[in-house]
């Protein structure tokens, strides 16, 4: 399969190097570490992390190229103090880093990039003036996601810049297989059919916070970190899974793990969030779906207004009616249902009024175009007025500025969802949050602590 990894190219930056820091290394210099960090170590899994921080140049701009190579000192610093004395770090130009983590498994990488992002998000202080930095984290493991130092490293930056794309103060995954020649389709599939009876699913939980920081919700996000092919890309193995019908059986799975977890909370005395979760077409489609849910209700003990269903626009309008006695079923039993990426690609306002809905939840590419001269302030702020009418709540999902933040709730948003207020973390994080709500509504509130 050709790889679709754009190429690097690395320029020297001698304010970087030199004596300001010995260790850190150049390109080149950084692949050729890798190469021989691979065959002294075998198969021993690591992870590439390529690091680029976003909006740098307003420094240039503001301060002079002087200005900017005093601020990426200081940038230079902080990865080298996370890489420690005997770690692999280097400056591949502009405003891009790598810094190897060398943690073997998935969980522990993802907490050491956590860290990193925490550091790099700290302001920067330059000739007096303070700068307020995020940036964006590229990770791809080793042996999943290449076998040489120049693929890994390629494949992070692309990592890197798909998080810019999503978000610009994020974490993001070279995905560690692609559905691309049969082969590895086949290979993808065969590994997908095993990976429920392997354990290798599980939920990641992002929290949907009102104005105060309080969580009302949490969406339960699914990843696969498989023992043969490492972490999987969301959206290929879903679209996958999706295309062979086994979409279904990890839907169930998914569900029922989502409730054990709700159940597990309330049975700790925290004040219980409710749970949303996805269902696919096919799911929500099938004649028995009501029943499943009834049953994973009852095994795990949790009342159904606990739970949430999410379906999407063209899951309900493929058979409107046949959705909205589904749905009638649903809420028979107090489970909640809401409207995912609401907005895109119909009218949906013609049909709320046909549909016992309790949320819709506005696509985020409404979100990310509110801050815009002529953007679509005004047309949130109709959706959700509208909503307001038919007695509906309304999640802007996709929040990620503190303008977009206010935006929101100037247009009436009843809560929030996005990395701007939480990234989706584990279920003892959510605990964690849940036991000191006022320690959330700081982070609500201030995006830089939130990242951790």
């Amino acid at each position: 399969m050709t790889n679709p990894d754009p190429p690097r190219r690395y320029v020297r930056n001698r304010i970087i190097g030199g004596r300001s820091h010995p260790k850190m290394l150049f390109g080149g210099a950084f692949e050729a570490a890798l190469d021989r960090r691979i065959s002294e170590h075998g198969k021993k899994r690591f992870a590439v992390c390529v690091a680029g921080l976003n909006r740098f140049r307003r420094i240039n701009h503001l301060l002079g190229f002087g200005g900017g190579d005093v601020a990426m000192q200081e940038v230079a610093r902080r990865v080298m103090e996370f890489a420690g004395a005997d770690g692999l770090a280097a400056h591949l130009g502009g405003d891009e880093f790598a810094v190897v983590i060398e943690s073997g498994t998935r969980k522990g990488i993802a907490e050491a990039a956590s860290r990193l992002l925490m550091r790099l998000n700290q302001p920067l202080v330059v000739q007096g003036h303070e700068f307020h930095m995020t940036a964006s984290l590229g990770l791809a493991m080793y042996p999943a996601a290449g076998a040489d130092g120049a693929t890994l490293l390629r494949r992070a930056a692309a990592a890197m810049v798909r998080g810019k794309q999503r978000s610009g103060n994020a974490v993001e995954w070279s995905p560690a297989a692609e559905a691309g020649s049969p082969q590895e389709r086949f290979r993808l599939e065969n590994a997908l059919h095993r990976a429920i009876e392997r354990q290798e699913l599980s939920l990641r939980y992002q929290p949907e916070v009102d104005r105060e920081g309080r969580v009302r919700a949490v969406e339960a996000l699914l990843v696969w970190d498989s023992a043969d092919l490492g972490h999987v890309d969301t959206e290929t193995f879903i679209r996958l899974a999706e295309e062979t019908g086994i979409i279904t059986a990890i839907g169930e799975w998914v569900l029922r793990e989502a409730c054990r977890q709700a159940s597990e909370w309330q049975k700790g005395g925290w004040r219980t969030p409710r749970v949303a979760v996805n269902v696919s077409p096919q799911q929500f489609a099938s004649p028995h779906f009501v029943d499943m849910v009834r049953q994973i209700l009852e095994e795990t003990g949790i009342p159904g207004e606990l739970l949430e269903l999410e379906v999407t626009e063209s899951c309900i309008l493929a058979d409107i009616e046949q959705s909205a006695r589904r749905m009638s079923e649903l809420r028979k039993l107090g489970v909640r249902m809401a409207i995912d990426d609401f907005g895109v690609g119909y009218s949906p306002l013609a049909y709320l009024h046909r549909l016992p809905l309790d949320k819709i939840k506005v696509d985020r590419s409404f979100v990310r175009q509110i801050a815009q001269p002529g953007g679509t302030l005004p047309v949130v702020h109709t959706i959700t007025v509208l909503a307001h009418h038919r007695g509906l709540q309304v999640v802007a999902e996709g929040v990620e500025t503190a303008e977009e933040f206010e935006l929101v709730h100037a247009a009436r948003c009843d809560l929030v969802q996005g990395f701007y207020v939480g990234m989706p973390i584990g279920a003892g994080e959510i605990t964690s949050l849940l036991a000191d709500q006022k320690a959330f509504a700081r982070y609500a509130v201030a995006s830089s602590e939130w990242h951790y």
